[in-house]
Formats: structure tokens, C-alpha cells, sequence
């Protein structure tokens, strides 16, 4: 009987492994002849609101490499920052030339999982011109640790591709592009307020007692009831004089008084009493506009705060590009649909 050695056994099993993974997120590529020093692309697919598939412009290659339990096991893995694994030279300078990102997916048998590291930027970084004289046969790359490939690593691989797709479509340059790949829905209700006749407001809770802000972007349909959420956006370490720097395209402005009213707070404190705050009044928000928001301590919890919200300039020509982006069948506007945003450390990929 002829053997399997217990490598090729291995590799055998995370390719599997890897090509399950990848599945609900586009098509693989492979070369019909192995001649790339790539093992397998992935052509990612978005989902529509509508749950309709397009494929999206973002292509790109992953070396695929592997770790017994035996070379790593979870104690080691535990203990490092970083991940090493030597590759040759000759693959990196290959991989440094070509115009198509290639990302190494390492995966580690014994916390069954695959760290990412995009190998282009990385050399680029690392060596940049000087890859091509390098005089030895093998490198040492280094892949963080917390650089897990999963589906907040694939999402963020397809919006640099994507986002840049959209910028050169549209003739604008790469902030366009991004925002209108991560923020179009908020976007396309903002730019069509005027015609619906709906009005916008945020509610934003600069929390005290945590290491995050939390705001919504909300809604108010034009026959009256109950403010809707649009967007519920967590952010680590932000404070609220960074509300505009986050949104560049909404302009925030202190809301008429009818605004104000109608948010309950979940946090709800028996006899509490504004003298009884050790906090403190809350700073007054001073805004590009010139407006002043004051904020409202609520519990020592958090200090809550309220704008009213529509698009400045750049905001309108992003509502322009939505139209765009709309008529090519790229994007899919769910009127009314909440998103959620989360943004921390803990969401950094190596991509």
C-alpha cells in the first residue's frame, strides 16, 4: 500500500478546512497549473439587502501554510504577541510584484484557527525595494497574533477593494469611496430626508463608567410616533468632540426643542438627584457650525447628548454617488433597516 506522509496528510486537512471557510464569502480561484506561488483566490461575492449575490471587485490570493499541534501548541501560541514562520525570499519578491494583493493564511492545529497577514503590504513595509537584492534564501515574517481569519477579516479585505473599485467608478478619490461602502444606507437617508419629509437627530452617550461611546442615528417619519433607529455605532476610547471627525459628511447642529424629547434612558436610578452627581455637569459640545450642545449627566453613568443631523457638502456629493452607485446595481438601499457598527481594538486584522 502506498503512504501518505503525515505533512501532506496536513496539508490536506486545513485546505479543507480553508476552502469551507471562504465559502459563504465568493468564489475560489485556482491555477489550472501550479505555477503562481499561490495556492488559492478567493473572488469575493456581497450579499444585497434584497439577499441577492453580486460578485464584487475584490480578488485576491492566499499562500496557505500550516502548524501541528506538535510545532505549536496552545500554551506557545498563548504566550506570544506575534506568530513567526519563515518563508523564501524568492516567494516574497514574487509576491512584492504583483499588482494583486496575496495574503498568508496560517493555520494553527491546536486552537483550530487561521491568522491572516497581507503579505503585499508587508513586504512593501518591511523591505519595500530592498526585497528584490535581498541576499539569503529565507525571511522571517511575523503575524500578530489576534489577526484571525474570520469573517471581520474577510469584510475588511473586500471593503479596501471595493471601496477603491467605487473611488476610481465614480472619479473620486478614497474617502469617497470608503464612506460610501461602509456608510451608503446612512447615507441615502440623510441626502432623501427633504423629499420624505423625515428628520434626523443623534443621540449620543459618552459613557463614564465604561471605555466606549454609544450613539444612534435615528428617524423621525413625518406623520408623527416614535423616533426609529438607523445606526447604533459603538466606539472604544472615543469621546463626543469626535463625533464629527468620525461622520466628516453630516453637519451637526443643536436641535430644535421638539427633537429633544421622546429618548427614553435605560438606566433608571430611584430619587436620583443632579446634586448628587459626583461627575459633575457635563462640557458643552462646541460644533463646527458654531452651535454649542450642552449634555445631560445622567446617573454619573454616562453623559448623554443630542444633535440634530443632515448632510454638509461632501455629504451631498456622496448622496450623489449612492445614486450612482444605485443605477449600476452595486449597492441596494433597505429604507428603515438598523445597522450596527462596532469599532475597537479588537477588531484590527493584519489585512
Amino acid at each position: 500500500m502506498l503512504q501518505i506522509g503525515r505533512q501532506d496528510s496536513f496539508e490536506r486537512e486545513y485546505v479543507g478546512k480553508f476552502r469551507s471557510l471562504v465559502a459563504k464569502f465568493g468564489e475560489v480561484v485556482t491555477y489550472e497549473r501550479d505555477r503562481g506561488a499561490r495556492d488559492i483566490g478567493v473572488h469575493f461575492t456581497r450579499r444585497l439587502p434584497s439577499d441577492n449575490e453580486v460578485v464584487s471587485a475584490a480578488l485576491c490570493w492566499f499562500q496557505l501554510k500550516g502548524f501541528m499541534e506538535t510545532t505549536l501548541s496552545t500554551e506557545d501560541f498563548e504566550s506570544q504577541d506575534e506568530i513567526r514562520i519563515s518563508l523564501e525570499v524568492r516567494h516574497l519578491r514574487y509576491w512584492y510584484l504583483q499588482p494583486v494583493p496575496t495574503y498568508l493564511a496560517l493555520y494553527v492545529a491546536s486552537v483550530d484557527a487561521f491568522l491572516v497577514l497581507n503579505l503585499s503590504d508587508y513586504i512593501a513595509t518591511t523591505w519595500g525595494p530592498g526585497i528584490l537584492g535581498l541576499e539569503q534564501e529565507s525571511a522571517t515574517v511575523r503575524i500578530p497574533r489576534r489577526s484571525r481569519l474570520d469573517e471581520q477579516a474577510f469584510g475588511l479585505i473586500m471593503a479596501k477593494s471595493d471601496g477603491d473599485a467605487w473611488a476610481r467608478a465614480l472619479g473620486k478619490d478614497e474617502l469617497i469611496g470608503d464612506s460610501c461602502y461602509r456608510d451608503y444606507q446612512l447615507i441615502w437617508h440623510l441626502g432623501s430626508a427633504p423629499d420624505r419629509g423625515v428628520r434626523h437627530r443623534v443621540v449620543f452617550w459618552d459613557w463614564q463608567s465604561k471605555t466606549r461611546s454609544q450613539f444612534w442615528f435615528q428617524e423621525k417619519p413625518p406623520a408623527g410616533g416614535s423616533w426609529i433607529d438607523l445606526r447604533e455605532h459603538w466606539q472604544y476610547m472615543m469621546d463626543v468632540a469626535e463625533l464629527e471627525e468620525a461622520y466628516p459628511y453630516v453637519e451637526f447642529f443643536d436641535p430644535p426643542s421638539e427633537d429633544i424629547e421622546g429618548y427614553p434612558d435605560w438606566l433608571v436610578k430611584t430619587n436620583w438627584n443632579e446634586d448628587e452627581a459626583i461627575l459633575g455637569e457635563p462640557p458643552t459640545v462646541e460644533l463646527r457650525n458654531g452651535d454649542a450642545v450642552p449634555g445631560l449627566n445622567c446617573m454619573d453613568e454616562y453623559f448623554k447628548y443630542i444633535f440634530g443631523a443632515r448632510l454638509n457638502d461632501l455629504g451631498w456629493d456622496l448622496y450623489e454617488s449612492v445614486g450612482i452607485l444605485q443605477k449600476a446595481g452595486l449597492v441596494e438601499v433597505a429604507p428603515g433597516q438598523k445597522e450596527n457598527v462596532s469599532v475597537a481594538p479588537w477588531h484590527y486584522r493584519a489585512v
